[in-house]
């Protein structure tokens, strides 16, 4: 019994060590210029609205991680009455801090006022459960809660092994199958995540409106317009132009490059990537 607490032992603390370095690896300098973001809010609260985004967008353009960043930016576009980039911050600050419920309430209300109505179509079981997480978890979260699983079925299996039938090995078998079931999930959600960020990476209609071509190039207009704001997925780039669908595949077409911007972030840098 006491070779098998010590064998134990030493694994729980080649766990422990193993996750400190992932934490580590994760973590990002979130350093932030107080005395420009305290300037920046001041203009916000003085009506200075155009100035303040000013402000942010300089701040943000130095690396900083913040979710409070894209939030404030998110304000300053919407009483500017720029639902496009207000949604597109909103947006990103959700992806650093989903459960944060202004940013959840503010983008809501953008949604709800913006001219597009979205059209609810029945999701996928795997699109479903990737919205059900990122509701909760960044990505980067979501990645680290699947390593600690992985870390601890392994554990529990070699845990498992050093026990003969009784009440711990019971709950050894109980734990390991749930936390495979865990990582399962996890893992699929990670997978679905990762793979629509590099295939079909959500963006915004930043323009105030803009016409759905059936080809790139303007003699390709078609009769449909999409609003400011608008949440669509950006399939290819041609050029200067952008091939985009509206969620399910309701509707695609291409639209100038310059009218849409994508919402992924590199969550180690917290920069906008296209």
């Amino acid at each position: 019994m006491k070779r098998n607490l010590m064998t134990i032992s030493v694994i729980g603390i080649i766990l422990f060590a193993s996750l400190v370095a992932a934490v580590n690896i994760l973590a990002s300098d979130n350093s932030i210029d107080v005395e420009a973001l305290t300037v920046a809010n001041q203009l916000y609260n003085t009506g200075s609205y155009a100035e303040a985004a000013q402000m942010y967008e300089q701040l943000l353009s130095q690396g900083i991680v913040d979710s409070t960043l894209y939030y404030n930016l998110g304000n300053a576009y919407y009483v500017q009455g720029d639902p496009g980039r207000a949604i597109l911050n909103y947006q990103r600050a959700a992806r650093l801090d989903p459960r944060d419920p202004d940013i959840r309430a503010n983008l809501a209300l953008v949604r709800a006022q913006s001219a597009y109505e979205t059209i609810n179509e029945p999701n996928s079981p795997l699109q479903s459960l990737a919205n059900f997480t990122s509701s909760w978890l960044t990505l980067d979260e979501t990645a680290l809660l699947s390593l600690v699983l992985w870390f601890l079925i392994g554990f529990l299996v070699l845990t498992y092994r050093q026990f003969q039938p009784g009440k711990i090995l019971t709950l050894t078998q109980y734990g390991l199958i749930l936390a495979t079931l865990i990582f399962l999930v996890a893992g699929i959600s990670f997978g679905c995540r990762l793979y629509a960020e590099h295939t079909r990476p959500e963006a915004v209609i930043i323009a105030e409106q803009v016409t759905i071509n059936s080809s790139p190039g303007d003699e390709f207009a078609t009769d449909f317009h999409l609003a400011s704001g608008t949440e669509v997925e950006l399939i290819d780039i041609q050029g200067s132009w952008a091939h985009l669908a509206l969620p399910n595949d309701i509707l695609d077409g291409w639209i100038p490059l310059s009218s849409i911007e994508t919402v992924s972030l590199n969550e180690t840098t917290g920069m906008p990537t296209f």
